[in-house]
């Protein structure tokens, strides 16, 4: 139940940053920003988050279970709210 709750705010907090980071791109920039580079933003801190959490696990042998639940859901739901504006084309055309 504790890993359920820890996914459900972990996702709820990414697409509430994916939402926050658009609203700030475009009132700072005047302009449509490219959801690029939040993908692969978010890509690059899981990459970097797991081997983190590899070689912190093989030195200590401790696991954070639900740090890593909630980390990959926050980040999963920052990728997924950037796959839901493409699909949906939730942005107008430039």
């Amino acid at each position: 139940m504790t890993y359920f709750i820890g996914g459900l705010g972990g996702f709820l907090i990414g697409i509430a940053l994916g939402v926050i980071f658009m609203y700030w791109a475009i009132v700072r920039h005047h302009k449509k920003p490219s959801l690029t580079k939040y993908v692969v933003f978010s890509i690059a801190v899981i990459i970097v988050y797991t081997l983190a959490e590899f070689i912190t696990t093989s030195i200590t042998g401790v696991s954070h279970d639900t740090l890593t639940t909630c980390f990959y859901a926050c980040f999963g739901g920052e990728i997924l709210s950037c796959a839901l504006i493409k699909i949906f084309k939730l942005r107008e055309e430039q």
